[in-house]
């Protein structure tokens, strides 16, 4: 068996055992936003992106979603509540059974279908690897997923997914993607200090999560329903729900550019 995963026997409640931060750490993710609760920061610069389409080629079944691996530099992010410079490292979603549920974050009770994660390291740190449990290691762009309209450079993606269905199978991208193409038109965002949300959960994310979502088509959706959690010559087990519950906000607090 795994030693994490998303089943009754090594799902999110049970992380904690084999990855104690998951349970007595106190800047843990992904946690329920209460926008009656955050704390306007207008001082907060705009934020900044250069993505690089072509650094954009490589996609894998993970066994937990499917990532997109970035080879080469100069897709960059900073300002908002970032100090320095980050750079994009891979990108990957979590997503729900239905449409009730899928993504991560929660906005005043409210679950989206599914949650895009641009994952990016603080390049005062000299690789991905060495910033992943740094205190300021990592920044995350999260976006909210709704069903609507079908998102053109998304369909890229969907395309590669028959060719990844099972964990461990990887393949090239048709074409490049650009993740700007991600970022919704409003560029109004929540920030706190997290943790990945995903084993090994280190507290070393600072989240960035715009306020209006992006739409992916039902047809889109479903087709990253149609993956699985396991290997080609395992039993089938479709790869949804893959998304770690709220935990704690504790003392933190959420706070927003506006």
């Amino acid at each position: 068996m795994a030693t994490w995963g998303y089943d009754d026997n090594n799902g999110p409640d049970k992380w904690g055992d084999s990855f104690p931060i998951g349970k007595d750490g106190v800047r843990q993710s992904p946690v329920e936003i209460t926008t009656s609760k955050v704390e306007a920061k207008p001082e907060f610069t705009e934020l900044k992106f250069k993505y690089v389409p072509d650094n954009t080629k490589d996609i894998e079944n993970t066994g937990s979603s499917w990532k997109v691996n970035i080879n080469g530099t100069g897709s960059s992010l900073s300002g908002g509540p970032l100090k320095d410079n980050h750079e994009l490292w891979q990108y990957h979603a979590h997503w729900g059974s239905d449409n009730s549920k899928g993504s991560e974050h929660r906005v005043d009770g409210k679950m989206y279908a599914a949650e895009l994660h641009l994952v990016h390291w603080n390049t005062k740190y000299s690789s991905p690897e060495e910033a992943a449990d740094k205190e300021d290691g990592l920044a995350v762009l999260g976006m909210f997923i709704e069903v609507g309209a079908k998102h053109e450079e998304f369909q890229k993606i969907v395309d590669a997914l028959d060719k990844i269905k099972y964990k461990g199978q990887q393949t090239v991208l048709a074409s490049a993607v650009d993740p700007t193409k991600f970022l919704p038109k409003a560029k109004d965002f929540w920030t706190y200090e997290g943790s990945l949300t995903t084993p090994p959960l280190y507290e070393s994310v600072t989240w960035i999560v715009f306020r209006e979502p992006i739409q992916f088509s039902e047809e889109q959706i479903n087709g990253m329903r149609n993956i699985a959690f396991c290997c080609k010559d395992e039993k089938h087990i479709a790869m949804v729900n893959n998304f770690r519950p709220p935990v704690a906000l504790g003392s933190r607090v959420v706070q927003g550019n506006k």
